[in-house]
């Protein structure tokens, strides 16, 4: 009963942080001390200082409760909020976010190469009948040396975010964005096209749902970062300084090592017939 009312607690908490820091109305300018104001402003510091006491408490006791990793969960989205709430998309701000989409673009575009290649010389390899190949893209492990932010705080942050210490993010569980491919009796799936990976189709597009549309109409924001800043709990102010990234590889292959021409034992279990 004791973790479920922290957990109501620092759900209310949690609406209040938004609901103050909406009071405030605060907006800055893309300045390498402005958005250290905003990380030392009193609401994203108090929403941090929690999330960062609960999993501290998690550690010291070194096991995980299901009511902390609520309080996490729910916590990094008030923190996401707060924080989107505070940019404004300004010249300074948009290049960033450009040298981003284009260093997550970059990426993404050698590990599908990398992808194919591994996946052709797998077939090439007397590979068995079925194999499945998934390249998922991280951002780096390590948190970004330009970041205007360089607290203990703000690393601690980062880890508990880009999944080093657990699965707070679900649908980070693929990174920004999975690339599949599979080979099935001796063919070939088919394989997605460079725009189909960035842009879910195979023209060119822009993914700038929730940012200023005017400014942002000519930057072809790829879906990886819609997927990033849209559907998970990393903020802006996460994604405009990473330029590393990791990268994962990974085949799967299903064959029987005996003849597959029987479907084995045709089994009746609506029957009480085991007792022989």
């Amino acid at each position: 009963m004791k973790n479920k009312n922290k957990s109501d607690l620092c759900l209310n908490l949690a609406y209040l942080f938004i609901f103050f820091a909406t009071r405030s109305n605060i907006y800055y300018v893309m300045d390498k001390s402005k958005v250290q104001d905003i990380f030392n402003s009193t609401a994203v510091r108090d929403v941090e200082i929690e999330i960062l006491n609960t999993q501290y408490e998690m550690e010291k006791r070194r096991y995980s409760s299901e009511a902390g990793e609520q309080v996490i969960k729910t916590l990094l989205e008030t923190r996401r909020t707060l924080l989107n709430h505070m940019f404004v998309m300004d010249e300074q701000s948009k290049q960033l976010l450009s040298d981003f989409n284009e260093a997550l673009k970059a990426q993404m575009i050698e590990m599908r190469q990398k992808a194919i290649t591994l996946f052709e010389s797998t077939i090439a390899s007397n590979v068995p009948a079925s194999f499945d190949l998934k390249a998922k893209c991280f951002l780096g492990y390590e948190y970004s040396k330009i970041h205007p932010v360089q607290t203990v705080r703000a690393k601690k942050m980062w880890a508990v975010m880009n999944g080093t210490l657990d699965d707070y993010m679900p649908l980070y569980w693929d990174g920004a964005w999975a690339f599949d491919m599979e080979y099935r009796n001796g063919k070939m799936g088919h394989i997605p096209s460079e725009n189909e990976m960035l842009y879910l189709d195979d023209n060119l597009d822009n993914w700038n749902d929730e940012l200023d549309l005017e400014m942002t109409k000519d930057m072809h924001l790829i879906h990886p970062f819609h997927n990033l800043y849209s559907h998970m709990e990393f903020s802006i102010f996460d994604l405009l300084w990473v330029r590393d990234f990791n990268i994962e590889i990974n085949i799967e292959a299903d064959y029987d090592t005996y003849s597959s021409d029987s479907l084995g034992d045709d089994l009746d279990w609506g029957k009480c017939d085991y007792y022989d």
